[in-house]
């Protein structure tokens, strides 16, 4: 075995570590954050009569779902080799799924931002859009564009297991049109420069609500704001890095790179590909730092559960039963 061999097998191995070693804290918190995020807002109700509230739960939904079709499937193919999800039929479908909730995430957090700014205008008009029955209306609408978009993706691909277990298309027209639209201005820079700017101007009237000391901004939207704003700035902090990464791949992807290279380059995608599912796990724990009424109604809901689970499991006393029982049997006679 050549020295170059050797370097390519240490490089497999350092990708397989990565996947294991990051990808598996990163999808375990992940799932308990974003379920804690949907029992919340489910168990509260806010979502029916507040858009801020609605685009947070959908967003945390749509994020479970890319941690589930995404980063278990690449902990699974690049960590342990797993043939079990590289089928020709899987190969076509986890991507899309993937595609899919991701810009259905990146979607409510850009419409969460713009409702931000909209709550904090002075203007009463702006204030009146912001309504759950247009959220909604978006929400679908986006989720069938985004559908649409990804469609034709189940009949352009086709699996490479060498060198990198990956999916590839087989049209040379689609592949840069996913690699410069879908990948790199749908699920990068759009997400960065909508919500940036929305969330600049909506720190903008918060700061002149507080100067001028007018009450156009109600405690609850406050709130709301402020979990939006931290949610903004670290989603930002961890797609900025990967917009950065996915630049590069698309500017070079069509140099002659030789088996080496490509190894190398796939080490950094797994690293960066990973490191933007932070983007996914961090939104309940943004809004526990954000807010200290959200963190008392965590507290709240787990009590609940706490005692309908207590409630459920308690077990009655013999002579209880018993009465319960005899009571019974004289009841049918």
């Amino acid at each position: 075995m050549s020295s170059n061999d050797t370097s390519i097998r240490q490089l497999q191995l350092a990708t397989q570590y990565i996947a294991i070693a990051i990808g598996f804290p990163i999808l375990i918190a992940g799932i308990i954050g974003n379920f804690l995020n949907i029992l919340v807002f489910l168990t509260l109700g806010n979502y029916k009569t507040n858009a801020s509230s609605f685009y947070m739960l959908a967003k945390s939904i749509f994020d479970l779902s890319a941690l589930i079709f995404g980063l278990i499937g690449h902990i699974l193919i690049q960590g342990f080799r797993s043939s079990a999800l590289t089928s020709e039929t899987w190969c076509r479908i986890r991507i899309p799924l993937l595609y899919i909730s991701s810009l259905s995430s990146y979607t409510c957090l850009c419409l969460q931002s713009i409702d931000s700014f909209l709550c904090s205008s002075r203007n009463a008009f702006l204030r009146q859009q912001s309504t759950v029955q247009r959220g909604r209306y978006l929400i679908l609408g986006f989720l069938f564009l985004w559908f649409c978009n990804e469609c034709p993706y189940y009949f352009m691909q086709q699996l490479s297991i060498i060198p990198n277990w990956r999916c590839q298309t087989t049209n040379t027209l689609y592949a840069q049109y996913r690699s410069y639209f879908t990948i790199l201005t749908l699920s990068v820079i759009a997400p960065i420069v909508i919500t940036s700017l929305f969330g600049y101007l909506s720190y903008r009237n918060l700061h002149l609500s507080n100067l001028n000391r007018q009450p156009t901004v109600s405690n609850f939207s406050r709130q709301m704001i402020s979990m939006t704003l931290l949610a903004i700035l670290i989603v930002i902090l961890f797609q900025l890095p990967y917009a950065i990464a996915q630049m590069y791949f698309t500017a070079t992807a069509n140099y002659s790179k030789s088996i080496y290279r490509q190894t190398q380059e796939q080490l950094a995608n797994v690293f960066f590909f990973i490191y933007t599912y932070n983007a996914s796990v961090s939104s309940f724990y943004a809004y526990c730092i954000a807010s200290q009424r959200f963190r008392q109604q965590i507290v709240q809901v787990l009590k609940q559960l706490k005692t309908i689970f207590q409630r459920r499991n308690q077990v009655l006393p013999f002579t209880e039963t018993g009465r319960s029982a005899t009571q019974k049997k004289t009841t049918q006679l």
